[in-house]
């Protein structure tokens, strides 16, 4: 069952009691979640007072709080540190990490990315077959680029008044993307990873190069969700709450359909197999299937 996205839009004071995140409006208790069932905590509203105290329980929770700046996109990430009793061996045998390995791996999550970018496609009423055809040739490390070259088909489709950066499309899009690298980097952090170190990302000045390689095959899904529920650059709070739903999503993978939430944790958790056996083929990865929630109940 995945755990909940909370996204708070209006003025609130938060606080934790008795293990649960408590949200006041006006000196009213407006509700009461324990804690065991949050995944990450959105705070847009910049008139919401949080103690020190709440927001060291949630870190300590395995809990990632996410800020929004003055034009109410997401600017800041709060994440617990070395919440993994591992976390020393687990980061060893990431460094270890072969380039061979790196390169592998990283052919795998961009085949798994463009075949995702063809579903959607497909859902959407678009056709897909020159992406499937397109992810047959990526080569080890993606020498020959083949993710720029499926961005570019892919997009054209899908934004054709504007492309991937000018497109009424294009807020929804940060915003969503945003929310889904935050639910992975609570993971990351969570297992014990050291996020700085990417498979092929590796910008000195980014924190979440590693977030930033695996957030690539889930990225469709949030492109699915935008153009099918017709998400554009109004984004109003029924927009961005469908938006932070995104974790409860449905996907397919190896071991059967599973939540967005589930399949970032088996990413992850399949990460750690796969770089104590050296071999690549250990990495779960998500494939696109329709729109349709886990049951929360």
């Amino acid at each position: 069952m995945p755990m909940r996205t909370i996204c708070i839009q209006n003025p609130a004071n938060l606080s934790v009691r008795n293990n649960s995140l408590a949200i006041e409006r006006s000196g009213t208790l407006c509700g009461l979640i324990p804690l065991e069932d949050i995944w990450v905590v959105i705070i847009e509203s910049h008139e919401v007072k949080i103690t020190t105290a709440a927001a060291s329980k949630l870190v300590d929770s395995g809990i990632g709080v996410m800020f929004c700046g003055n034009n109410h996109m997401p600017n800041g990430l709060l994440l617990p540190l070395g919440a993994h009793s591992r976390h020393a061996a687990i980061v060893e045998n990431q460094l270890a990490m072969t380039k061979p390995l790196q390169k592998r791996l990283w052919k795998r999550i961009i085949k798994a990315k463009i075949e995702n970018q063809a579903t959607t496609l497909d859902l959407l009423g678009f056709d897909g077959t020159s992406l499937r055809n397109l992810s047959k040739d990526v080569r080890s490390g993606d020498t020959t680029n083949r993710e720029s070259a499926a961005a570019s088909i892919y997009f054209s489709a899908l934004t054709p008044d504007g492309g991937r950066r000018g497109s009424r499309q294009t807020s929804a899009l940060d915003y969503g993307y945003a929310v889904l690298r935050a639910g992975i980097a609570r993971a990351a952090v969570s297992g014990g990873w050291l996020v700085s170190r990417g498979i092929h990302h590796c910008n000195n000045l980014n924190a979440f190069n590693l977030v930033d390689d695996l957030i690539e095959p889930f990225r469709p899904i949030v492109d699915l969700l935008v153009f099918q529920e017709e998400i554009s650059d109004e984004l109003d709070s029924r927009s961005k709450h469908k938006l932070a739903s995104v974790f409860e999503y449905e996907v397919d993978t190896p071991l059967g359909i599973a939540s967005v939430q589930s399949a970032i944790t088996a990413e992850l958790d399949t990460l750690k197999a796969t770089v104590k056996a050296d071999d690549s083929a250990l990495l779960l990865l998500p494939s696109i299937v329709p729109l349709h929630k886990c049951d929360l109940e």
